[in-house]
């Protein structure tokens, strides 16, 4: 025989082989699990491909692809990064995060404060801010909020508390309050509870309770809506009650006021937001009706500019 024939067909018979091995691997088409007496590893095909794995029976919570959120927890990524104590400061799943460490630290934050001029044509300096020193699960707490119109009238409270944390989303607060302001001071024994409801709408309730037999609810309840990572919406609503007539402060019983504000702020830096806004506000029942009897509207509305800043 011609060897350079001899050559030849050796190789087209190898070329003939592996386009047939790269065939039946790629297509996979080809069973020869009933062909007997076929042994591929001489044939040099290499191994047999490993059979697919079936995944239906296998838990994947054991394998530790992540850990499950904790019961009852707001959907990840319903809640914003820590940037202070008006976001309370926790991560996606619920957990702040020095609830492990229990270190003391405070933290100043002043979520309102800036100017109102009302459709009367007056302008007010509003405030509402919080100081609070502790650890995650307990603080002194100091809250102050209010106004000071350029006629010299003013309206305000100053309140402070022991702060206890009793579940990663709620604190119950124990402490006084004192009115300060136009008319007379009144003092106040307060319990309240503060927090975050699911998608982090934050909730304050607080129940008073004074000298004479008077009480009081306050409710105050506001939304963070993220427009963009810096410009971020803020409705506020808030509303009080008080169980008897006080005509030397100028409030009656029942539902006093309720006021509506929306805000919205930039954030130059997560410390410092310039905000502008809008708020309304309304008197009811008696409150009202001292408000006309002295001369005053019984609903405003303001427009607002001011900062927001915490350190």
């Amino acid at each position: 025989m011609n060897p350079r024939h001899t050559l030849l067909g050796a190789c087209a018979l190898a070329m003939l082989l592996a386009g047939s091995a790269a065939w039946a691997q790629s297509a996979g088409a080809m069973d020869h699990s009933g062909m007997p007496g076929m042994d591929h590893g001489a044939m040099g095909h290499g191994p047999a491909p490993a059979p697919a794995m079936d995944h239906s029976g296998m838990d994947h919570g054991a394998m530790n692809h992540g850990a499950a959120p904790p019961a009852g927890a707001p959907p990840v990524g319903s809640l914003p990064a820590s940037d202070g104590e008006g976001e309370r400061g926790y991560d996606s799943y619920g957990i702040h995060p020095h609830m492990m460490d229990n270190a003391r630290t405070w933290q100043v934050l002043f979520d309102k404060f800036g100017v109102a001029r009302n459709r009367d044509g007056q302008n007010s300096l509003e405030w509402d801010g919080r100081f609070w020193f502790g650890t995650p699960t307990d603080r002194l707490l100091i809250k102050t909020e209010g106004e000071r119109e350029s006629g010299g009238g003013s309206d305000g409270k100053v309140e402070a508390f022991w702060s206890h944390a009793v579940s990663p989303f709620w604190d119950l607060q124990l402490g006084a309050r004192r009115d300060v302001g136009t008319g007379p001071k009144r003092n106040w024994a307060a319990i309240g509870i503060e927090g975050a409801l699911p998608y982090n709408i934050e909730l304050e309730t607080t129940a008073y309770a004074g000298p004479s037999g008077r009480t009081a609810l306050a409710l105050k309840a506001e939304y963070d809506l993220l427009l963009t990572q810096r410009l971020i919406f803020t409705p506020e609503l808030e509303a009080s009650l008080y169980g008897k007539n006080d005509p030397e402060r100028g409030i009656g019983s029942g539902l006093s006021q309720g006021s509506l504000s929306l805000r919205l702020r930039y954030e130059v830096t997560r410390e410092f937001a310039p905000y502008i806004g809008v708020s309304f506000e309304r008197k009811f029942g008696q409150t009202a009706r001292y408000a006309a009897d002295a001369g005053a509207s019984r609903s405003q509305t303001a427009v607002m500019a001011g900062v927001r800043y915490w350190f």
